[in-house]
């Protein structure tokens, strides 16, 4: 095949995301739910028997030779919308990734430039798609020191990104929330971003004032899960969380986007049964708070429904009893605003235009 003609994603040759999957320091190229093969665990190798290790190999290989074997196409938003870390071949303008498509090369000559920390399942919520309990990983804490100090002391070399959580809440969490509290700039000197992912009902100006101001400045993203527009569904979707105080803490973050150190934030909606009508006005609390992402996706079952259950809720399913009624939603106009992304949602707008 022509290679003007194929894809190329970055992803499995900069991301190290460690998990708490399987066993506590599982590390994947990808979101699990998008790219689920493990390439090692952090617990047992080092950092470069993982990154450079066979299975990481094999992976990197089926994106060079443009069959993405791994790779879950209906999951994954930017094979459907061939943006972020996809893109064409001919478009790759990293250096380092020009190199790696030009010489093919599957064992790579630099450490993760991605670090993705979401071994801890510690937060303040206890959601129901994620979880059926409140969770603080107080029985894990010397897996999870094990893993934050190889982290720290093999893998933090080459990154120029830190992600904190998509397991719980770097606030919730009391390992992530004290290595925020400590973080000294001299031990993270590449990197430029740390993004945090957080459903921000701990992240109070007290809270934000206990974070070093050299460790602030490097706090530029910032992606809040909300799953609701209004109080009553919140309540459901966030367990244990206040709608209230929500907002006051999505006004506080606001300040941060308008005066600094955050460059983007983004607030994101599981779409399911009991949300799906709400999502026009989650796109208007995103413009409300002058945020620069609106995000939409799938709901996925993390084992804590049942299957019956499952599929009452996945309003995606075209074998929804709603699915003709999720469809008229998406007709609206207000999800053309250059604010908005679907994710793994576009395939069933494109479904709502015909």
């Amino acid at each position: 095949m022509d290679k003007n003609n194929r894809l190329f994603c970055s992803k499995p040759f900069t991301w190290f995301e460690i998990t708490h999957l399987n066993k506590i320091g599982e590390v994947f190229m990808c979101c699990p739910a998008w790219l689920d093969t493990s390439i090692g665990n952090l617990q047992d190798q080092s950092v470069q028997e993982i990154w450079n290790g066979k299975k990481a190999q094999e992976i990197r290989r089926s994106i060079l030779d443009g069959s993405f074997t791994y790779c879950n196409h209906s999951r994954c938003a930017f094979l459907q919308t061939v943006s972020g870390p996809v893109a064409k071949v001919e478009d790759v303008k990293d250096e380092d990734l020009h190199a790696v498509i030009e010489k093919e090369l599957t064992i790579l000559p630099y450490g993760p430039r991605q670090i993705i920390c979401t071994y801890d399942k510690s937060c303040n919520l206890s959601c129901p798609s994620c979880r059926t309990k409140l969770i603080i990983e107080r029985r894990n804490k010397k897996q999870i020191l094990k893993i934050q100090d190889k982290i720290q002391n093999e893998a933090i070399q080459d990154a120029y990104y830190l992600h904190i959580t998509g397991s719980g809440d770097p606030f919730g969490s009391p390992f992530f929330r004290k290595w925020l509290q400590t973080m000294k700039r001299e031990d993270i000197p590449r990197v430029k971003i740390i993004h945090l992912q957080t459903n921000a009902q701990l992240w109070t100006p007290k809270m934000w004032g206990t974070i070093a101001k050299d460790i602030q400045h490097l706090i530029k993203n910032a992606d809040i899960s909300i799953d609701a527009a209004n109080p009553e569904t919140y309540a459901i979707n966030r367990r244990g969380g206040s709608f209230e105080r929500l907002l006051n803490n999505l006004e506080f973050i606001s300040t941060l986007r308008k005066n600094g150190p955050l460059e983007w934030v983004g607030i994101s909606m599981v779409v399911q049964e009991n949300n799906f009508r709400e999502m026009p006005d989650f796109v208007r609390l995103g413009k409300r708070f002058h945020f620069d992402t609106v995000y939409f996706s799938q709901l996925v079952n993390y084992g804590t429904y049942s299957e019956e259950e499952f599929r009452n809720r996945a309003i995606h399913f075209p074998t929804h009893s709603r699915y003709s009624e999720f469809l008229g939603i998406l007709k609206d106009e207000i999800f053309h605003d250059p604010l908005v992304h679907l994710g793994n949602l576009t395939e069933t707008m494109r479904r709502s235009d015909k």
